[in-house]
């Protein structure tokens, strides 16, 4: 089968099992009931074998290894960073749910990789695209740090992820766990880059309006430059 078409095959289903990370991570850190720990570990174990299923799929047929590794290293980190262990039962390694986190970025992978007509619509709208994807990072990690830091609402989760995001940093709300400061760590890092995006997709977006109108206005000009001519030569 050619790579790219099994490539797009694996889309959907790996935002999916990116998004099933979100209710696993709930469960496991809040929930005491042992079946509906039992049930999240499995789907736990799951996950981690889709990602490694659609790895070690695509490398097998892919022609040139090294180089899907290197366009796909965040795909193996999640592979060898976040196995489906039961952290409860190993002390000192709490914090370490934090690396869950990372299966949740594979989404923002397949989104930015996308398929064709996506990149038709990233192209014609930029602005709309980062924006989209800002949102969606700032509702994530809102979520997480409520899951993370105990007596924090959603809402309390969606605020810090906002002023981290926009670097505002208000410190009425800040994280205490290690793993919440884990997870801010990340959040800054990637905050930088998504708030440094959404403004040049602006600018670009501007200064595109403005060379749009003065094309239009040279082109303009260049029809009537044409037309006074035609006359001239008609008036001869």
């Amino acid at each position: 089968m050619d790579e790219n078409k099994l490539e797009r095959y694996f889309e959907i289903p790996m935002i999916i099992f990116g998004i099933l990370v979100l209710p696993v991570l709930y469960i496991q850190m809040t929930s005491t009931n042992p079946l509906l720990r039992g049930i999240a570990f499995v789907i736990d174990i799951l996950i981690w074998l889709a990602f490694v299923i659609e790895f070690v799929t695509m490398i097998s047929i892919t022609k040139d290894k090294k180089q899907y590794v290197k366009n796909n290293w965040l795909n193996l980190a999640i592979i060898v960073l976040s196995p489906p262990l039961p952290l409860r039962a190993l002390p000192g390694f709490e914090a370490l749910r934090i690396i869950r986190v990372l299966r949740v970025l594979r989404v923002f992978v397949v989104l930015s990789r996308g398929t064709k007509g996506f990149k038709k619509f990233y192209a014609k709208n930029s602005v709309n695209y980062v924006l989209y994807l800002t949102v969606i990072l700032v509702f994530i990690c809102g979520f997480i740090f409520s899951l993370f830091e105990k007596g924090k609402s959603f809402f309390d989760g969606i605020w810090w992820a906002i002023e981290t995001v926009s670097t505002v940093g208000y410190g009425d709300i800040a994280p205490l766990t290690p793993a919440g400061r884990a997870l801010g760590i990340v959040l800054i890092f990637l905050g930088i880059g998504f708030m440094s995006m959404l403004t040049a997709a602006i600018s670009a977006y501007f200064v595109e309006k403005d060379s749009n109108r003065e094309m239009k206005q040279i082109l303009e000009k260049l029809e009537a430059l044409s037309k006074d001519i035609e006359e001239l030569k008609k008036s001869k």
